[in-house]
């Protein structure tokens, strides 16, 4: 048990429990790694538990999709009424508007509901809003009580944070969150002076805590978020979306002290990838806070899927010489490498019933030539039911690959350009950007914008927004086709200029105003698809309705003397045997008529033509007995 120091009350020592980047749902597909998130998470609660923490705070993507699956949600439900509902007393007390904070009451507040551990948590970019209405899965949690959640914010012009005024005895905090937004929107808002943070008046006797889930290491140009443009009022910062954990024990007292502020990065709880820092020890953190004074202190997790990461370099290792050829003696060399990895992670084992026993294993290889490049699919086979990713257990390189593409680029050659600048990507959306820049001029796109697919591919790869392609290239669709019609370009390369035009107003559009436009033109879309689908709606409903008189209507009379009526209300139209001058009437003049309406007037139509034809048939009569005489 962690203790506290000992002249602190325990009636004013706010205890928290601190963990991020949950990913709950993460591989749950997979046989063997389905249920490690879950595993984790329920570890976290449990020990907020044991340590009967006041609250727990969470740095955002307690899911890893925006959209999680039913067995996702019900996993997570079941693990939150597990530890955190009881009636166990709260000592703390929330003193801001939580209708501002969390956009109702607190869960523990509710009469309906019987929480002992509050969970605070913001979103990140796995688990943020998402679809219509820009609902996020912790917008789920929260109106069901589960989870309070803040720090949600839609104006991308500015970014004002009211903070969560939490007080227990004479300790008070205030809690500013920030879930996620895009780096490069938030950096530009930190540098254009757009991010405000309310202070309170007496911000003195207040330990100021912010929790945001951003890059904090540098990923290119304005593509993280430096802590040197965070305000210095703040006391301590929990960095959450970075995935590997840097929680240190720390021991601080500010007294009020300005200019600098401490950093939690308490990390993943579960390795979504298989890189050299999420085999790092996975962490939480309990703080204990005592006016101005604190206490970190690194909780390791124990139910953690054992991780092994080595980099290994074969020019640097003396593979001896012998007849084996070179594949085989590569082969065998990271045979007897993974088998070591193996024995090591059996190291890293708990003793807990709950964690998994298959460890993680990955070798980052880096090799010279062709021939000791092989099958790493086949390869991994070998050590099927000894770990838990015999699929991709090697990642194979070539040493100075970099270097040697380089080279290629200089002598001219393109597809060399393209692998440089993919190599260099430091994710997706990167990778995209760069790949389309590396393309040549003729192959560069001429409607689309790079940017606006490159935030498709960010939507639908961390958001499983799987209709977003389809927005994005309509509402370019749409644009274009306005311009032109709007235009007066007739010839081909007034069509090209036209659409250059186009394309280059998007190109020149920051974030916020290409999303607008792109926006725009997909509610045009939207319309007309609803209009469109009304329509349709309306032509299937009409002959239901107009069928409706016609059931009385006996068959034989409509398909008979029905018929002949028609025929004879034509020839009198055309002027023929009907009495008096053959004037042609005028045209109908076309009338909105309602669906009951037309009815009425078919069901008049059809007793007309019946009297046209009984009449008809009279002075045919009497005109054959006029010629016999």
């Amino acid at each position: 048990m962690v203790q506290s120091e000992n002249s602190w009350s325990p009636d004013d020592t706010l205890r928290v429990l601190i963990a991020s980047d949950i990913h709950l749902g993460y591989l749950e597909n997979d046989a063997v790694r389905g249920e490690d998130s879950f595993i984790a998470f329920e570890e976290v609660l449990s020990t907020a538990v044991q340590y009967d923490v006041d609250f727990i705070l969470l740095g955002g993507d307690l899911f890893d999709h925006a959209k999680p699956s039913p067995s996702c949600m019900y996993k997570c439900t079941q693990i939150i009424r597990k530890y955190c509902f009881g009636d166990k007393p709260i000592n703390i007390e929330v003193l801001s508007d939580q209708l501002e904070n969390f956009s109702r009451n607190i869960n523990y507040e509710d009469p309906n509901l019987n929480v002992s551990y509050p969970i605070l948590s913001i979103h990140g970019n796995h688990d943020d809003p998402v679809g219509q209405g820009s609902v996020s899965s912790l917008d789920i949690l929260s109106i069901t009580g589960l989870v309070n959640y803040f720090g949600k914010w839609t104006d991308y012009t500015k970014v004002k944070i009211s903070p969560v005024l939490i007080q227990k005895g004479e300790t008070k905090l205030s809690l500013y969150g920030l879930s996620h937004l895009k780096d490069q929107r938030l950096a530009r808002l930190f540098a254009e002076k757009k991010v405000e943070m309310e202070l309170m008046e007496d911000g003195v006797d207040w330990f100021n805590i912010l929790v945001l889930h951003q890059n904090r290491a540098d990923r290119g140009p304005n593509n993280y978020i430096s802590e040197g443009v965070l305000p210095k009022f703040l006391d301590l910062v929990i960095w959450g979306h970075e995935h590997d954990s840097q929680v240190f024990p720390m021991r601080d007292v500010k007294m009020g002290e300005e200019g600098c502020f401490s950093v939690i990065q308490p990390g993943s709880t579960v390795a979504t990838s298989l890189a050299a820092g999420e085999a790092l020890q996975k962490h939480c953190a309990l703080l204990q806070l005592h006016k101005k004074e604190f206490i970190v202190t690194p909780l390791s997790l124990k139910t953690v899927r054992p991780f092994i990461f080595k980099t290994v370099v074969l020019s640097e290792e003396n593979l001896g010489e012998g007849d084996v050829n070179e594949n085989e003696k590569v082969q065998n060399f990271l045979k007897n490498k993974v088998n070591e990895a193996i024995e090591e992670a059996d190291k890293l084992k708990s003793g807990d019933p709950k964690q998994p026993t298959l460890p993680l294993i990955r070798l980052s290889v880096f090799y010279e030539r062709d021939d000791q490049d092989f099958n790493r699919v086949r390869f991994g086979q070998n050590f099927n039911g000894l770990v838990a990713n015999p699929n991709d257990v090697l990642i194979m390189k070539r040493e100075k690959r970099i270097r040697e593409r380089k080279d290629q680029l200089k002598d001219g050659e393109e597809n060399g350009h393209i692998e440089v600048a993919a190599a260099e990507a430091p994710d997706v959306e990167s990778l995209v950007s760069s790949f389309y820049a590396a393309q040549p001029a003729e192959k560069q796109l001429s409607v689309l914008s790079v940017r606006a697919i490159t935030e498709a591919v960010r939507d639908f790869t961390l958001k499983r927004d799987d209709d977003v392609f389809r927005r994005v290239l309509d509402a370019h669709r749409r644009r274009c086709v306005e311009s032109l019609l709007e235009s007066t370009a007739e010839t081909e390369d007034e069509i090209n200029d036209r659409i250059r035009m186009c394309k280059e107003v998007l190109d020149a559009a920051d974030s916020d105003q290409l999303k607008s436009l792109i926006d725009a033109a997909s509610a045009k879309e939207e319309a007309k698809r609803k209009d469109e689908k009304q329509l349709v709606v309306l032509l299937k409903r009409e002959p239901i309705l107009l069928s409706s008189d016609d059931e009385s209507m006996p068959l034989s009379r409509s398909k008979g003397r029905g018929s002949r009526g028609g025929r004879a209300r034509g020839r009198q139209a055309r002027g023929g045997r009907g009495r008096g001058s053959p004037q042609a009437a005028p045209p109908p003049t076309p009338e909105r008529r309602t669906p009951k309406r037309s009815a009425a007037q078919k069901t008049t139509s059809w007793l007309q033509s019946i009297t046209s034809d009984r009449a008809l048939r009279r002075r045919k009569d009497s005109s054959e007995i006029e010629i016999s005489d």
